[in-house]
């Protein structure tokens, strides 16, 4: 159907047409995008109507409309009033989530957008019978997908129960499939030289050693996880407490972690007798597990030491954090004295192996920073010579920015042009899904990278194009800055270093620093000017903290 204006004439109308398909779904009769796209296309023609632009997200889910560039992008161009109408050739191609569904179709009736089905005909968005229509569609949707998880979850959980092995890797078994009926399954063989492992790792803690000096000790030995990874306190930890290795299958220790993250740890998983040969012994297992027990009853800390730069500096062998780490040592005079030190996580999760410890004592670099901004406010010289060279930096870095923005613009278009290539190959029987699906993955991969960049460097444009960063409020943040940081507590240093500072920057040689990076935006600005006068009032204005300002900044000094 053509629309007229009040003339007779026919208006244009630029129609958004949108298309979608999961994983799962690219092989399925009717479900592949190019059939969606042709179908529409041609209703579009048939109306004399106008395909604005196709979005199509490829491989992809529809349970959350967030991971979807090409749905997110036409919901921006509906926003700008680009599109009139979106075309979709079902329902559930947009969501099946009613949620979802019925909070997108407001936004295009809000930007008075019409939204059409090819295979639901029957309901039209801008009345209330089409609503209905809508959320009765979607309910169902969304109805049908809950009860193909719900089944798949009590198909899943049954097998537990009966000793069946639900897939996952674990060290010291291989993972085969068997025939078992119409279809495979999944079962456990002993691997016997991972196997060894196994029982090496037990008996070590057995024998006393920790979960820290276990690891090292792998790592040392040359020792990998099942994925190729160096051995760290967890995946020992996981290892000693996994009942897999004395023949029990245990499933559903966690539901619902998309959505519940921690909270959705169970507390009765399933235990069930597996079909899998063991490879720990009962008394073994009894015993790291009557230990294991023990230790995790941790004492309470005696050094109360505040670590004031802790996640502000990284380790310049491995790029890491620099973690807080204490040491005791005794005096000739029997004096304890505790030494504190920031060293790489790395080392201290994974051992010598991975990384080392590139320790920096805490009270020289602690000192320094303190030093050194008492140093740029009370020269105002120094801090002079700073702000002139970044704001003749930011001026010179326009142009790069802008010439990489349009190569990554060009390697996009290219990345969805090879995209289409593969669809079109996949339509003609020229390559098979699981081909289709490996290379959408990998250009996906690409993709995301050069989106990122981009998103980055636009980012960076738009700061270094913004008005010069002014000498004078700099110093006024910093003179602010370092009069609270000289009159507050211990605790109260720390949070405002760990405000203001964006990172201590180490050498290479561990040994000695390069610099503070400090970082600013309008919120720092507006706190210490303004809500955080005095050290009475400063721990409630770091709220500012949690948004993202355009005219943030950053100084080396």
């Amino acid at each position: 159907m053509m629309t007229l204006d009040f003339k007779g004439d026919p208006v244009a109308i630029n129609v958004a047409i949108y298309a979608r398909v999961s994983t799962e779904e690219q092989a399925e009769q009717g479900y592949s995008i190019p059939a969606q796209l042709e179908v529409l296309r041609s209703l579009c023609k048939s109306e004399r109507k106008i395909v604005y632009k196709e979005y199509v997200d490829a491989g992809i889910s529809g349970k959350s409309i967030d991971k979807r560039p090409a749905l997110q992008e036409l919901l921006r161009d509906v926003e700008e009033g680009k599109i009139q109408e979106v075309l979709v050739w079902k329902l559930d191609r947009i969501s099946r989530k009613t949620s979802d569904l019925l909070y997108i179709v407001e936004k295009l009736n809000k930007n008075n957008v019409k939204f059409r089905s090819y295979s639901e005909k029957e309901f039209d968005t801008e009345t209330a019978a089409g609503k209905l229509s809508i959320q009765i569609l979607g309910v169902i949707a969304e109805f049908q997908r809950n009860t193909i998880i719900e089944n798949v979850k009590m198909g899943m959980k049954q097998r537990a129960r009966n000793g069946k092995w639900n897939g996952g890797n674990v060290l010291g078994y291989n993972v085969v499939e068997v025939p078992s009926g119409k279809g495979s399954e999944s079962v456990l063989l002993v691997n016997p030289v991972e196997a060894e492992l196994v029982r090496k790792i037990f008996r070590m803690y057995a024998a006393g050693q920790g979960l820290r000096s276990i690891a090292n000790q792998l790592n040392n030995e040359g020792y990998r996880t099942k994925l190729g990874n160096s051995f760290s306190t967890v995946a020992v930890k996981t290892i000693l407490t996994n009942p897999v290795y004395i023949g029990k299958i245990r499933y559903n220790v966690r539901e619902n972690w998309n959505e519940k993250r921690r909270k959705g740890i169970n507390p009765n998983p399933i235990i069930a007798d597996g079909e899998h040969e063991p490879i720990i012994d009962m008394d073994t297992w009894e015993a790291v597990q009557k230990l294991y027990g023990k230790k995790s009853k941790t004492s309470p800390r005696v050094f109360e030491g505040t670590y004031l730069l802790t996640g502000l500096m990284r380790c310049p062998q491995c790029g890491g954090t620099l973690g807080a780490h204490r040491v005791k040592d005794k005096l000739k005079d029997g004096t304890v004295v505790v030494r504190r030190y920031y060293v790489c996580n790395r080392f201290r999760n994974n051992g010598s192996r991975v990384c080392s410890s590139n320790s920096v004592r805490a009270d020289l670099v602690e000192d320094f920073v303190m030093n050194r901004i008492k140093e740029v406010v009370l020269q105002p010289k120094i801090l002079e010579d700073i702000v002139n060279k970044i704001n003749k930096d930011r001026s010179k870095s326009v142009l790069p920015l802008q010439k990489e923005i349009a190569a990554l613009d060009k390697e996009l278009k290219t990345l969805e042009s090879q995209k289409q290539k593969y669809f079109k190959l996949y339509e003609s029987d020229a390559i098979d899904n699981d081909f289709l699906v490996e290379r959408l993955n990998e250009l996906k991969a690409k993709f995301d990278q050069f989106a990122q960049r981009k998103r980055e460097a636009e980012r960076q444009l738009e700061t270094n194009t913004s008005s010069p960063i002014s000498i004078k409020e700099v110093r006024e943040v910093l003179t602010m800055f370092h009069k609270l940081l000289e009159n507050s507590p211990l605790n109260t240093q720390k949070t405002l270093l760990q405000t203001v500072i964006k990172q201590v920057h180490v050498k290479k040689n561990g040994k000695e620093l390069e610099g503070i990076e400090l970082e600013f935006d309008e919120g720092i600005k507006k706190c210490f000017l303004t809500l955080a006068p005095s050290t009475d009032k400063v721990e409630g204005a770091f709220a500012f903290r949690k948004q993202k300002s355009p005219t943030r900044y950053t100084l080396v000094i």
